[in-house]
């Protein structure tokens, strides 16, 4: 960790603006695929890979952004943990992935929503989907929201529970443009939250969303089948 220290307020008010630079970045790349989903003729195939465009080049510019604030802040974002991954945590975060697909499942059954999850058996969109949706997304979601986040919030001394629920509340904001209200974001954020502040070690954290969105993309075709 870095010697960099700063005062709540102005951590915040870093954190604040790094998080409007990756808000306006991420709009700014993904504007051209955005058009063109809108402009689609309602072909499913066609729309879920915009869609998986739109998230694959938000995830190329936030891990940019990311490499520079590293480089600012001095956070060793980058730094590969040494020591072996504990495999009752690494139950415990796969449990946590197949809990929380199993939530927005029954959270789309209950408000009738469309799932958030590719449906298409195509190979090459599918490839596209795992690629974008079940391992970049949720890496990068997880460098943001969890360990640069916690990072920061750390180094100024606030308390685990205020993190936490910066944390979860952001989370779930970045998911407010899906189809349905995503409180499952918001609770599962919590736990994810926890295992970082508890383990230092965001391959728990990667491990639970990777679940959570590879069970997403293959749950479909389990049905179809």
């Amino acid at each position: 960790m870095s010697n960099m220290n700063y005062s709540k307020i102005r951590c915040a008010g870093r954190i604040a603006i790094f998080l409007v630079v990756c808000l306006v970045g991420s709009v700014l790349v993904s504007a051209p695929f955005l058009s063109l989903l809108l402009n689609n003729d309602g072909d499913a195939t066609a729309t879920q890979l915009m869609t998986d465009y739109i998230a694959m080049a938000c995830s190329a510019f936030l891990l940019v952004a990311l490499a520079v604030e590293n480089k600012i802040e001095k956070l060793n974002l980058w730094a590969i943990e040494r020591s072996r991954l504990q495999m009752k945590v690494v139950f415990i975060s796969v449990l946590l992935g197949l809990l929380w697909q199993l939530s927005i499942y029954l959270i789309c059954q209950f408000n009738k929503a469309a799932y958030p999850h590719s449906t298409t058996t195509k190979l090459s969109p599918l490839l596209i989907s795992v690629v974008a949706t079940g391992l970049l997304g949720p890496f990068t979601e997880e460098m943001l929201f969890r360990k640069w986040l916690v990072s920061m919030m750390e180094r100024s001394r606030f308390k685990p529970i205020v993190i936490i629920l910066c944390s979860s509340v952001l989370f779930f904001c970045a998911h407010l443009g899906d189809s349905f209200l995503r409180v499952d974001t918001f609770i599962f954020a919590i736990p994810l939250c926890y295992l970082f502040i508890r383990y230092h070690d965001v391959r728990y954290c990667f491990i639970a969303h990777a679940v959570c969105n590879l069970t997403g993309i293959a749950f479909p075709l389990l049905v179809q089948w």
